[in-house]
């Protein structure tokens, strides 16, 4: 079974780019991880009218307040102000996994959008970040447990068969 999850990152990604746990570009978490026995070419094919279909362009948003997140409150991140878009695109990106039969039992009731903070960046209050890029990423690929790889890239808004 493979893990994946699906993200808007702050800058495009192309799919077949890997990075560690450490690089993990900076995003927002779109879908939750979840675990599928479909393979990545199936998703890849499923997910890839998502983003021109339920997003007809790039997603604008102001970086707000800081929080706290995880179970002991211990990771900084950077909530952002949805204006409804991002919402839409989970949900239809949400949907669209359904249909293939994806089991998503981590999703939260009570998402909130937002950038964690990382050794390598972050982004701050007031910043405006324009989300233009949908990406699935495949976690603990089977080549390492501990990188990500893109499987899948698109651009808000346009067709992009198989991944950018």
């Amino acid at each position: 079974m493979a893990r994946y999850v699906v993200v808007l990152p702050l800058e495009p990604l192309a799919a077949g780019e890997v990075f560690t746990v450490a690089q993990w570009p900076l995003h927002v978490t779109l879908v939750e991880p979840f675990e599928t026995d479909l393979d990545a070419d199936a998703l890849v094919a499923a997910l890839a009218g998502v983003a021109r279909e339920a997003a007809p362009r790039p997603i604008s948003v102001a970086v707000g307040d800081d929080a706290m997140f995880g179970p002991r409150r211990d990771i900084p991140v950077s909530l952002v102000r949805d204006g409804g878009e991002i919402a839409a695109l989970r949900a239809a990106t949400i949907a669209r996994l359904r249909e293939l039969g994806v089991d998503l039992v981590r999703l939260r009731p009570d998402f909130r959008p937002h950038v964690t903070a990382k050794r390598h960046g972050r982004v701050h209050r007031g910043e405006r970040l324009d989300l233009g890029t949908v990406a699935l990423v495949r976690l603990r690929p089977p080549e390492t447990s501990h990188h990500g790889r893109i499987a899948g890239s698109w651009p808000l808004g346009e067709l992009s068969a198989g991944g950018v």
